[in-house]
C-alpha cells in the first residue's frame, strides 16, 4: 500500500452502492468512501454528491491491509464543515441564512414547557372524546 493515513490523493469513482462509493486511485489501488464520509450534510442518496467516472480528491482516513483497501473521506478535503444554520423569510421575500449563537442552542425552553403542553393536549383530547 503506497499511501498513508492523512494523504490527499486523487481517484475516480468506479461504483456507487447505498453504503458508499468505490474509488480507483491513480496508482491502481482501490478505496471506499463510506456514506458518512461523503459530505458533512445529511446524505440520503450518494448519487446526489458523486457519479461514476467523476474524478475526486479524497483523504486517506484508514487502511485495510488485509483487503488491500483504503478508507477514504471526501468531506475532509476542503469541504464546508456543517454549521447550525436556520433559514428565515425576510421582508423582501428572500431567504436569509444566519447562524444561531451558541448560547441560544439549547432545548431548555422546550423542556420547561413540555409537561404543561402534554397536559393541555390530554385535556383537549378528553374534551373531544366527551363531545
Amino acid at each position: 500500500m503506497e499511501y498513508e493515513i492523512g494523504d490527499i490523493i486523487q481517484g475516480e469513482i468506479t461504483g456507487i452502492q447505498s453504503y458508499g462509493a468505490f474509488v480507483k486511485i491513480v496508482n491502481g489501488e482501490n478505496g471506499l468512501i463510506h456514506i458518512s464520509e461523503i459530505s458533512s450534510y445529511f446524505v440520503k442518496d450518494i448519487h446526489n454528491f458523486v457519479s461514476v467516472g467523476q474524478v475526486v480528491k479524497v483523504k486517506v482516513i484508514g487502511i485495510l491491509t488485509e483487503r488491500s483497501l483504503y478508507r477514504l473521506s471526501l468531506k475532509q478535503v476542503g469541504g464546508r464543515n456543517r454549521q447550525n444554520i436556520r433559514q428565515i423569510k425576510t421582508s423582501h421575500g428572500y431567504r436569509k441564512r444566519y447562524q444561531i449563537p451558541p448560547e441560544q442552542q439549547n432545548f431548555a425552553p422546550l423542556k420547561e414547557h413540555l409537561t404543561s403542553w402534554v397536559q393541555e393536549e390530554l385535556k383537549k383530547m378528553e374534551e373531544d372524546k366527551n363531545d
